[in-house]
């Protein structure tokens, strides 16, 4: 049996993935977790710090699994794509309800709200990963700037997956970061 926060965590997950931040109450969270809300309150003080924590949970958790997924390739071209299979799986995944990242930055649209700053922290560590992924084959400054453009394209196959029900939109993605690759490497 889970404890009680992890319980807390994993339920809040599915709930704001499904329904949204804002439309999602602790209340809702408190009765679907089948925890007392002294118990709510004594892991999370407030459901901003609920919000924050499960989206380090599933920073780390996205991270790890998307790390796993590519390590398993040894080719830079085989990387790369991994990169884009593991977001087409993830499109594909039955409790695929797009990105709690964009969707809590969305919602949480200030710029000095601690939900923004976590959500773009989380794709500032992914362009991050992406870079070091490009450091194989490009110069430091042309694998930085490849990086965000590949970001770019999965951000918009994440929104296209999700807004749109395109779940094929990562290998399109793909197409277009294959044609940017193969261009940065002819120059």
């Amino acid at each position: 049996m889970k404890n009680k926060r992890d319980l807390l965590l994993q339920t809040a997950t599915q709930l704001f993935s499904q329904g949204g931040y804002n439309a999602v109450g602790i209340d809702r969270i408190i009765a679907e977790a089948g925890v007392a809300k002294m118990t709510m309150y004594k892991h999370f003080p407030s459901k901003n710090a609920l919000i924050l924590e499960m989206l380090n949970a599933r920073d780390e958790s996205f991270m790890q699994s998307l790390t796993q997924y590519i390590d398993q390739q040894s080719s830079f071209f085989e990387k790369m794509k991994a990169l884009f299979s593991w977001h087409h799986e993830w499109f594909n995944d039955k409790d695929f309800h797009g990105c709690l990242f964009i969707n809590a930055s969305a919602e949480f649209h200030q710029p000095d709200n601690d939900i923004y700053k976590r959500s773009s922290q989380h794709k500032q560590r992914l362009i991050h990963y992406i870079e070091n992924l490009l450091t194989e084959i490009y110069a430091h400054q042309q694998a930085k700037k490849l990086a965000i453009q590949i970001e770019i394209l999965l951000d918009g196959a994440i929104i296209a997956a999700h807004v749109i029900g395109h779940l094929n939109s990562a290998m399109e993605a793909w197409d277009i970061a294959q044609c940017l690759i193969d261009f940065k490497q002819e120059n």
